[in-house]
């Protein structure tokens, strides 16, 4: 199962983060990346969770995690034109984030950067 939704969502289109408007009131899986300016490759930096993605991707602009420190840098720096998110709607999302965090790594072959606590499970 916890393939499928990394498959899921490595393959999702990424929208802009500050495109806020395109993100449902779900409860689910979400990723955070950031184009590299140098290429138009996107670096995945973090996966989370919540029962409304929609609220919780903009709460990360206010919060103390280092990823809430990369995306408010990113947004002083250019506006955040760089950020981007995906997500997928997932009802048993509490209890599976850590086996998504370690599936999307595996899958792309690095650690996301800004997932510091490895999940909440």
């Amino acid at each position: 199962m916890a393939n499928g939704i990394c498959d899921e969502l490595i393959h999702k289109q990424w929208f802009s983060y500050t495109d806020s408007s395109l993100i449902p009131h779900v409860g689910g899986i979400y990723v955070i990346g950031v184009r590299s300016s140098s290429k138009r490759a996107i670096t995945y930096l973090y996966l989370g969770q919540s029962v409304d993605v929609h609220d919780r991707i903009k709460r990360h602009k206010y919060g103390k995690q280092k990823i809430c420190d990369f995306i408010r840098r990113n947004l002083r720096r250019n506006g955040g034109k760089d950020l981007r998110v995906k997500w997928i709607e997932e009802e048993r999302h509490r209890f599976k984030e850590r086996v998504y965090i370690e599936c999307m790594e595996k899958k792309l072959h690095y650690k996301l950067k800004y997932n510091m606590k490895r999940g909440n499970n």
